[in-house]
């Protein structure tokens, strides 16, 4: 264990830990980012793996390295894990023509829903508050693209479709 200056609000000094963070550069892997046209796959494969699963969810995105996911799914923290590990196989062997091997980091952050006010607040970001060319998923009609067909809704300056030439092909492993 080593002391650090810093905590959550306030990033300790660059310098500090300078060899720590050397070390873990040197002995992790490379971050994987999703081309715009990947994510689509991405997204798709890991929401169609949830939905067989029989979960359910109401708002997702994709974004150049991170996914998020507003999905209801057991307490049972073992249990939990072990679904979305499913998911990401499934994204994973969607792309592995693009993208051989891992592409996710190991674990993942889950957060409790608090309360219905938290539950708008986690909505809305997921939904609105992603970088530029976030592919993004809602239960919402208007933006709904589970069945493959177009729409899709991507994040730029403000929401737009993609082209009709943009959806899914049939090996795309969802």
């Amino acid at each position: 264990r080593v002391h650090s200056s810093g905590d959550y609000k306030h990033r300790p000094p660059e310098k500090e830990h300078a060899g720590l963070r050397k070390y873990n550069e040197a002995h992790s892997q490379k971050t994987i980012q999703f081309d715009i046209k990947l994510r689509v796959f991405v997204l798709a494969s890991f929401l169609c793996k949830l939905r067989l699963l029989g979960y359910r969810f109401i708002a997702a995105s994709i974004g150049e390295k991170h996914l998020h996911i507003l999905v209801e799914l057991p307490w049972n923290l073992e249990e939990l894990r072990r679904t979305i590990g499913k998911c990401k196989q499934r994204a994973s062997h969607a792309i592995r023509n693009q993208i051989p091997g891992s592409i996710w980091s190991e674990g993942g952050e889950y957060k409790w829903v608090k309360d219905k006010r938290h539950l708008h607040n986690i909505y809305d970001y997921i939904r609105t508050k992603q970088e530029l060319e976030t592919i993004v998923w809602s239960h919402r009609n208007d933006e709904n693209w589970i069945d493959f067909d177009v729409p899709i809704v991507v994040m730029k300056n403000r929401k737009r479709k993609m082209q009709s030439g943009s959806s899914l092909p049939s090996d795309a492993g969802v």
